[in-house]
């Protein structure tokens, strides 16, 4: 067992600051809303120089160029002049803004309400692209993916890690109001990119069962070659795949995924287990499901046990802080479960923990 990149430990701040700049960009990237603004904002700033040159000097109201602004907002506002113009071209100027602002107004509201409505159209069917990043991206969709996404939300932090769907659909599959979806296939480069797997940080590769009429073997093919373009866009996107037939692991040892899950393979051997340990399935249940009971927690072992047998943590340990300790790691993907009473924890070692809450440090 190997610990995955820790994608849970961004601040709730720095989240929704790059959710709201990423949901403002998509709503004011439409070229028209952005000529219609810009067209406002010349109106009035050059309305604003125009009346100051006019009646610069002849209206006493009008004393610096704050006046002109002042002016052209308030008559843009409420279709009146805050005070009487002496000067003709002045005159003329008033009647020219309040006959240009109807039209240029509609503009702007208009292109406002067209990008607003394609906005949360193309999000619901997954057209647009995933402007986030260290995020988890979810390659297919099964009966699993949903459970996935809430197992997600209850980890500590979870609730805030950004989770970005691509999928084969016509319409997002969640209704997880954190989690972005993205139309297209996951074999294909294009829609990987607009999924934004060049800058995430971890990839759960699904057997997907949304095509229609795909068997088991269809599904794995099409798993792996998923597998094989995360590594090509991403080499250091942390993957966990998914498996159906057992037989057909050896083709996925041949990628460098990092974490592969044999449905067939655990389930069966969850199964017969249980048959023969009884009541072992629960266990196993309620310490990789949340969010209640005790779960596993990869924790790195603190300076002062570092020279210490693993025998000699256990009671400490389950004392102090109520957690038991069942493996060490000691980098890259080689662990130990249950090691040798005179395992001595090394610098850098981690403790595979059994604890009811997030332990943090030891």
């Amino acid at each position: 067992m190997s610990q995955a990149q820790d994608p849970y430990s961004k601040p709730p701040f720095k989240y929704r600051a790059l959710r709201t700049w990423r949901r403002l960009s998509s709503l004011f990237g439409n070229q028209t809303i952005f000529a219609a603004l810009l067209l406002l904002i010349g109106l009035i700033i050059a309305s604003a120089f125009a009346h100051y040159l006019f009646e610069r000097g002849h209206n006493p109201e009008v004393k610096s160029l704050l006046s002109g602004f002042q002016w052209v907002v308030v008559t843009v506002i409420t279709s009146g002049s805050p005070w009487t113009m002496v000067t003709d071209p002045a005159k003329v100027l008033f009647y020219l803004v309040l006959l240009i602002k109807p039209g240029l107004i509609a503009v702007v509201t208009a292109a406002i309400a067209s990008r607003l409505l394609q906005f949360f159209l193309r999000k619901d069917q997954g057209m647009g692209e995933a402007r986030t990043k260290d995020h988890i991206v979810i390659c297919g969709w099964s009966g699993k993916a949903a459970e996935i996404i809430e197992e997600i939300r209850g980890i500590p932090n979870g609730q805030y890690q950004p989770i970005v769907v691509i999928a084969p659909l016509a319409n997002t599959p969640t209704k997880d109001e954190m989690t972005t979806f993205i139309s297209g296939d996951p074999t294909n480069a294009a829609d990987l990119k607009r999924a934004g797997i060049e800058s995430a940080a971890t990839a759960i590769i699904l057997a997907d069962n949304s095509y229609p009429d795909i068997d088991v073997e269809d599904m794995d093919s099409r798993t792996l070659l998923t597998t094989l373009a995360v590594e090509t866009l991403n080499p250091k996107c942390y993957t966990c795949v998914e498996v159906v037939h057992s037989e057909n692991r050896q083709h996925f040892e041949r990628t460098t995924a990092n974490e592969m899950v044999v449905t067939a393979r655990l389930t069966g051997a969850l199964l017969a287990h249980s048959a023969v340990t009884h009541g072992l399935s629960r266990v196993v249940g309620d310490l990789v499901t949340r969010p209640e009971g005790d779960q596993f927690y990869w924790v790195r072992a603190p300076q002062r046990l570092v020279g210490q047998t693993f025998a000699s943590i256990l009671q400490p340990l389950k004392e102090e802080r109520n957690v038991v300790p069942i493996a060490v790691a000691s980098g890259g993907d080689e662990y130990d479960i249950n090691p040798p009473g005179d395992r001595a924890l090394k610098e850098g070692d981690r403790l595979l923990v059994i604890a009811k809450t997030d332990p943090g440090t030891l």
